[in-house]
């Protein structure tokens, strides 16, 4: 009795090529997978900076409303300055700016003179723009450098529109 293996080779060749077909697809796919996960991983990172950049300086603002809101220049950029007067009468302000690519918060009593490198970096953020409406609103807006977001606001006090903080 004569036995053909001719094909027995032939198919272990098939079912190898196709094992190896189905591994490069599989590690394709798991490829492309990965980059897309990434992708939406550093959007919503960058979308999340700019909402809590927003949040924080809308918050700081309706903390600071029954006291004084006023936007002026710190550091080369806009800035907000939020004053507060403490029990004894001293003036203690706040400044909320974008300073060397991060939003920056430097509390002090008012006259200490600081640097904008003295205050606290919070948040990295290429810009901070605030701008005073017409109405006595503010408009704010935070840019990464790619995106921007904006919200409008307007305090209970108003916004006086100064110079040189």
């Amino acid at each position: 009795m004569k036995t053909h293996s001719g094909g027995a080779g032939l198919r272990r060749v098939v079912v190898v090529c196709l094992a190896g077909l189905f591994a490069l697809l599989a590690m394709g796919v798991t490829l492309m997978g990965t980059g897309v996960y990434r992708a939406v991983v550093d959007d919503a990172n960058a979308n999340s900076a700019q909402r809590t950049a927003l949040s924080y300086v809308v918050n700081q603002i309706r903390r600071a409303d029954a006291g004084g809101v006023s936007v002026g220049a710190f550091g080369g950029g806009d800035a907000l300055r939020l004053t507060e007067t403490g029990g004894d009468g001293s003036v203690y302000v706040t400044l909320i700016y974008c300073f060397e690519g991060s939003l920056r918060e430097l509390y002090m009593e008012e006259g200490t003179g600081l640097a904008p490198e003295d205050g606290m970096a919070l948040l990295e953020l290429s810009s901070l723009d605030l701008s005073v409406t017409e109405n006595g609103g503010l408009d704010i807006t935070v840019s990464d450098g790619v995106h921007q977001w904006s919200v409008s606001l307007y305090p209970r006090t108003g916004v006086e529109e100064v110079g040189e903080l």
